[in-house]
């Protein structure tokens, strides 16, 4: 039972204003003055409150229909009204109705995903077209067959309006190779034959730990198929060896100082006025270190000073020993083949930009120049040569990085990657450069149409 200091405040000034309600509430049993209590609590609002507690007195006061022998039963607070409850549940199932009304009547124009994968590409477009969908094919690089669908985006099974659009991806039947330098040796072999690759291993002198990858060719990132032989390079963990300078040397002395260290010397006669047999070039310079078994090109004097053409393997070798410092007057271009332009240009000491283009003419010619013939131009400034994809290219591919490699590795690199190679020589004074990649064109990176010509410039170290 409640006791005097345990009602509220309210409540007990209201008592007290009606003594005979106070008498009637102490003798409610303590379930029902809790009841009772609980009731104005719940009462939201000081107006509510109020109205409830003048409830709670108007119950207690005697009633005069009550006789003095009949026993009432002890009063209790008037039960809630929930009757908001209920409107708001009934305008539920109103908006839910409505709703799904909505959404059964709009089924006609709704179409689910068709999985394509590993359908060919016009199967494919025939399924999807089938639910009315459009179709986008793209092409990229996946272990799946050429023409094969390799993923759709959004993927199947996903809900789209009729006339949208569903991505498709056409496997060029080329994939990426991984990177796996600086990895153990099983976990490379394990990870480019999990993506379909073969392993092909070459142990040699290093610095690196026993068994970890030095080397990789083809090199990460270019495309290749399925099948495709990866040559790693994996150290012995032999220390490098220090490359000694060997200019000016003879032939004999420099082979013998290369072969006590063990590397292994590769003549190359080069015209020069030094006296014949004198070493008058070599690469890596004198001072780098190198793996054990390493090849160093040392360049032997003919004793002449002739200009000499070389030719290797790659679609054009173009050996320049003279360019024009002075101004040059930028040559007319546009009609001729990729490579007789860009020699063009070369031999006048301008750096061609090549950029590829879409054109019904054939591919390879250049169909456009910038800065127009006959302006003249300071020395290495730059000529943009616009040439033909051709009529009918072929899915683009990224052209890999291969400046700074030496020229077999470059073409070979560039091969792998599906382009046809052009190299032309660049005259530098700077003897580290000789024989290696100075600059490629287009720059890598660029995607172009592969079966397309990729120009490497070699520099040729003139002394």
């Amino acid at each position: 039972m409640a006791s005097r200091h345990e009602l509220p405040a309210d409540v007990a000034t209201a008592f007290d204003r009606v003594p005979e309600a106070d008498s009637q509430f102490a003798a409610l049993p303590a379930d029902r003055q809790a009841a009772w209590l609980d009731w104005i609590d719940r009462a939201r609002g000081r107006p509510a409150r109020a109205a409830r507690i003048d409830e709670l007195v108007r119950r207690l006061l005697p009633s005069a229909a009550v006789t003095e022998d009949e026993v009432a039963e002890p009063v209790g607070p008037p039960p809630e009204r929930y009757w908001w409850l209920w409107l708001v549940l009934l305008l539920l199932l109103v908006v839910g109705g409505l709703l799904a009304w909505y959404f059964l009547t709009r089924g006609s124009d709704k179409a689910t995903v068709p999985n394509v994968i590993g359908l060919r590409e016009d199967a494919a477009a025939v399924r999807i077209h089938d639910r009315g969908l459009d179709v986008l094919p793209r092409t990229g690089t996946s272990n799946r067959p050429p023409g094969i669908a390799f993923a759709e985006k959004p993927g199947p099974g996903t809900q789209l309006d009729k006339g949208q659009t569903v991505t498709i991806f056409i496997s060029s039947g080329r994939l990426a190779v991984p990177d796996v330098t600086r990895l153990p040796l099983t976990d490379a072999e394990q990870k480019l034959m999990a993506n379909g690759f073969k392993v092909e291993v070459k142990r040699v002198g290093s610095s690196k730990p026993k068994g970890i990858v030095v080397s990789q060719e083809p090199v990460a990132g270019v495309s290749a198929v399925s099948g495709t032989t990866v040559k790693l390079t994996v150290s012995s963990a032999v220390k490098p060896v220090v490359v000694p300078r060997l200019v000016g040397q003879t032939q004999g002395a420099a082979v013998a100082a290369l072969t006590k260290l063990g590397l292994k010397p590769v003549l190359r006669n080069v015209p020069s006025d030094k006296p014949v047999g004198t070493i008058v070039g070599q690469n890596p310079p004198a001072g780098q270190e190198v793996d054990k078994g390493s090849k160093v090109i040392v360049k032997v004097s003919t004793g002449t000073s002739t200009t000499t053409t070389a030719t290797t393997t790659a679609t054009t070798v173009t050996t320049t020993t003279t360019v024009p410092s002075g101004p040059a007057r930028v040559p007319t271009v546009v009609g001729l083949a990729q490579t007789p332009a860009l020699r063009r240009l070369n031999v006048l000491g301008l750096r061609p930009t090549v950029v590829y283009v879409a054109s019904s003419q054939q591919a390879n010619k250049v169909v456009a120049q910038s800065p127009a013939p006959g302006k003249t131009l300071p020395h290495g400034s730059r000529v943009r040569v616009s040439v033909s994809t051709g009529p009918n290219p072929q899915p683009a591919t990224t052209i890999p990085t291969v400046v700074g490699q030496d020229q077999a590795t470059a073409v070979q690199t560039l091969r792998a990657a599906g382009f046809r190679v052009a190299v032309l020589n660049r005259p530098t004074s700077d003897q580290s450069k000789d024989g290696m990649v100075v600059e490629q064109q287009p720059k890598a990176g660029t995607s172009i149409p592969a079966g397309l010509q990729v120009t490497i410039f070699v520099g040729r170290f003139t002394g």
